[in-house]
């Protein structure tokens, strides 16, 4: 899991948008893209992450912006069920903006564990509130 991380960071916002630069990395590939989000898209999402890390066996998908139309980028993670080991495989699924069309995206897996997901869904949810520049990363949460 050393090569596998997601790094969100706030980069800019006002009252009614949330601009995010989402990183994620894996032993093949590292991606970034940024994305704009609603404040409170962000507040809820600490419901979403408790509901995968109460029912784990099960997965879940979370979708920052929107893929289809002509809006902003938009990324998805999808949290796979847990395996045996207790790792957790997530589908990141970024947009590479370089073109109008919005055709370009760039997917593979990031591993982590449940309890640096719960702790980065407790972040995550905050990071609304904190101030520009401030890091949620999945495989340490230092905040």
């Amino acid at each position: 899991m050393a090569d596998s991380n997601i790094l969100i960071e706030k980069t800019w916002s006002d009252e009614t948008v949330i601009e995010l630069k989402v990183t994620a990395e894996s032993e093949f590939v590292t991606a970034y893209q940024y994305c704009y989000v609603d404040p409170h898209f962000l507040k809820g999402l600490s419901e979403t992450f408790s509901g995968f890390i109460n029912d784990y066996k099960n997965g879940c998908y979370i979708e920052f912006g929107k893929k289809d139309g002509n809006y902003t980028p938009a990324f998805s993670l999808e949290f796979l069920p847990i395996d045996r080991a207790g790792h957790i495989k997530i589908e990141v699924d970024l947009e590479i903006a370089d073109n109008d069309k919005r055709a370009h995206r760039c997917c593979f897996y990031v591993y982590s564990e449940l309890g640096l997901i719960e702790k980065f869904g407790k972040k995550l949810s905050k990071l609304g509130d904190a101030e520009i520049g401030k890091i949620c990363i999945l495989n340490d949460c230092v905040f």
